[in-house]
């Protein structure tokens, strides 16, 4: 099925503060906000990652960055916009509660497949 890949690139954060488990934990908590308003749930992945991006743009070798991917199942969202909105509400609720960081999305065409676990 063709759909679409969602990435928010989070970065610019203190991460002595704000944990990889804290992270998750404000995705999972506005990602059930939006569930309980639209119906709607955006799972995400999330990796850490390492930002090089040069002291002369005001970045140090070694900052975090926190990549978030979301794919919408067009089987559970049929509507690409409704999944956006969704997906946008989520981000920039965490935005807020990160005190406003750098934030970048990509939005990729995918192809998507499943595979149902076999009894």
């Amino acid at each position: 099925m063709l759909t679409e890949r969602y990435v928010v690139t989070v970065f610019g954060i203190n991460t002595q503060y704000y944990t990889d488990e804290f992270i998750a934990y404000l995705w999972e908590e506005s990602a059930d906000d939006e569930y309980n308003n639209s119906s709607i749930y955006v799972t995400a992945l999330i990796d850490a990652r390492t930002l090089v991006c040069g002291k002369n743009r005001g970045c140090d070798l070694g900052d975090t960055a926190y990549v978030i991917s979301c794919l919408r199942n067009p089987i559970d969202t049929p509507d690409s916009e409704d999944y956006w909105d969704a997906f946008r509400r989520i981000i920039l609720s965490i935005r807020v509660k990160l005190d406003n960081p750098a934030m970048t999305v990509t939005i990729q065409n995918a192809d998507y497949y499943f595979f149902l676990k076999e009894s």
